[in-house]
């Protein structure tokens, strides 16, 4: 079985973001809820790897679109949710045009990458944005509310949030 790297779309962020939020409907994922359910009904699973050297924060995706996450042994469940929207990024966005491109291949994407991933990597990370922290309903509560309380809601990390609203200031 051979594996590839994603492949990037090239869309825009906006574009990505609309489409992860148009996803989340589409799967009925609700902010906050656990997202290891929607894993197992997407026809996936996870698995906790060391987080030294042994390529966890990853995505396998065989050709019949089952997968396996790979996620760190000792990370938050907030991370986590983050980092799992992350790899469902590259299910969505990446595995649809390396299927195209490699018929009746697989997919691998790693968190941590090089050079010419990037840009997969900047997408999967808009998509996990967008699909964990829908930008209507983080835009009211961070204006309420505070940014801790709209981490806290979503059920991401801090970090995550603070990103999240520094992406979409001026937008």
């Amino acid at each position: 079985m051979k594996y590839h790297n994603p492949l990037p779309t090239g869309a825009s962020k906006r574009a990505v973001s609309d489409f992860a939020e148009e996803v989340a409907d589409e799967v009925n994922y609700q902010p906050g809820m656990p997202i290891e359910h929607l894993v197992a009904d997407l026809n996936g699973y996870i698995s906790y790897r060391n987080a030294v050297g042994d390529k966890p924060e990853s995505i396998l995706i065989e050709p019949d679109r089952s997968f396996e996450i790979f996620l760190p042994t000792m990370t938050s469940m907030a991370r986590n949710r983050f980092t799992i929207a992350h790899e469902l990024g590259h299910l969505f966005l990446h595995f649809p045009l390396v299927s195209e491109e490699f018929p009746g291949d697989g997919m691998r994407a790693y968190r941590w990458i090089e050079g010419n991933d990037q840009r997969c990597e900047w997408e999967a990370n808009w998509f996990a944005a967008a699909f964990t922290m829908p930008e209507a309903m983080f835009r009211k509560i961070v204006d309420e509310e505070g940014i801790d309380a709209a981490a806290r809601f979503f059920g991401v990390s801090g970090q995550a949030a603070r990103v999240r609203a520094k992406g979409l200031e001026g937008t």
